[in-house]
């Protein structure tokens, strides 16, 4: 090929590739990726690369891979537009020190050596376990080995790391500027109290963000890091018959009567999806700050305003759908103790609508059309 013509045809390419979000072709990888978010992230890298040559690697627990890979190809089989696409599920140990990870590096440069490569870090532990303060700090650990084990890496590389909420603000802590956080805030008040698995997650969560930041900012062969810091994550659950996760299952309850309907700084796990995708692909320039976005609405629903929301919701599909249930929404009953703890429950609690819009390209949806698909998915798969 004569070389002005070589050369036109890479410039063609490279626009091509700025089209599409992308800088230059970009492989992924995502660890906890059959997680509620993790596996969110991989459908909505799927509908943003089905035209492209680019592996998505999913990193699981080894007994998961087998499971896991049987979800994709079965749903890559009745997508047409998936032919040129790759989804590799590998085995992951976030405490092995980045050997699992290495592997995964490893293996997406050979399936596309002359790309980008992005880590999406969703994996850690969320709940009570019999020791939280191990827990925490396995947490971290696993952050700060996946900094390491990138900073090995020869290839361009950027790190979007899954941070949290618990990352902006601990329970009753007052924002900086006394009105609102911002994504100026960091919690320091959350500690490592062994009769506390909340504070344990939430202390795990600044700090893996807080030690991340750190060693980005010594490494030195520019690894790009965008944290991401959701607040509490509800959605429907991804295409496919699939066991509904924990906070599916906490509005069920909800539903049914079991627990009271409480109030909930939230967002939309396809939102936080999207955002992921964004971050990944958004032009940083030249600059090597730390990104740091909270995805959430920006107030929080009251109870009963929620409940009404869940009720609509019920209402809506079973007039749509001309079905029936057996859910009693007479039985939803609302938590009226709690008031918001430091911002009250109506007021503006988060700064964020704005740069999500203007630096993502994302706008949060509203918890009215949350709660519907939500709603739509569990009438469709569980029984009441």
């Amino acid at each position: 090929m004569p070389p002005q013509l070589f050369s036109i045809s890479l410039i063609l390419l490279i626009l091509s590739c700025c089209c599409s979000g992308l800088a230059i072709p970009s492989s992924s990888i995502v660890t906890g990726a059959n997680g509620f978010v993790g596996r969110h992230i991989v459908h909505a890298l799927l509908i943003q690369q089905r035209q492209c040559d680019d592996v998505i690697i999913c990193l699981v627990r080894d007994g998961k891979v087998k499971c896991e890979q049987s979800y994709w190809d079965a749903y890559l089989s009745d997508l047409k537009e998936s032919e040129q696409c790759l989804v590799k599920v590998l085995p992951y140990d976030m405490l092995d020190d980045g050997s699992t990870l290495r592997s995964a590096l490893q293996a997406a440069s050979t399936s596309s050596p002359s790309s980008k490569i992005c880590v999406y870090h969703t994996a850690s532990v969320f709940g009570p376990t019999e020791d939280p303060v191990q827990t925490a700090n396995d947490n971290v650990k696993s952050a700060e080995v996946v900094v390491e084990a990138m900073q090995q890496f020869i290839l361009p590389a950027r790190l979007v790391l899954t941070s949290s909420m618990a990352a902006v603000r601990a329970t009753n802590q007052t924002p900086l500027n006394n009105k609102y956080y911002t994504n100026k805030d960091w919690n320091t008040l959350s500690t490592l109290d062994p009769n506390n698995w909340g504070s344990c997650y939430q202390y795990s969560k600044a700090e893996s963000e807080r030690r991340a930041s750190k060693l980005v900012a010594k490494c030195p062969n520019d690894l790009e890091f965008i944290a991401l810091c959701p607040s509490f994550v509800f959605g429907p659950p991804p295409p496919l018959p699939k066991q509904l996760q924990s906070q599916s299952s906490l509005i069920k309850q909800w539903l049914s009567g079991a627990s009271q309907v409480q109030s909930r700084l939230c967002v939309d796990v396809r939102d936080v999806a999207k955002a992921h995708i964004a971050a990944g692909q958004m032009d940083l320039g030249d600059s090597n700050d730390h990104k740091r976005y909270i995805l959430s609405t920006e107030a929080r629903l009251s109870s009963e305003l929620t409940g009404e929301a869940l009720k609509r919701a019920v209402e809506q599909h079973l007039r749509k759908s001309g079905s029936s249930s057996n859910i009693d929404t007479s039985k939803i009953t609302c938590d009226t103790v709690f008031d918001g703890g430091a911002i009250k429950i109506g007021n503006k609690e988060v700064e964020c609508t704005d740069i999500l819009r203007d630096e993502l390209g994302v706008t949060c949806r509203s918890v009215d059309e949350t709660f519907y698909d939500m709603v739509v998915a569990m009438l469709a798969g569980e029984s009441f």
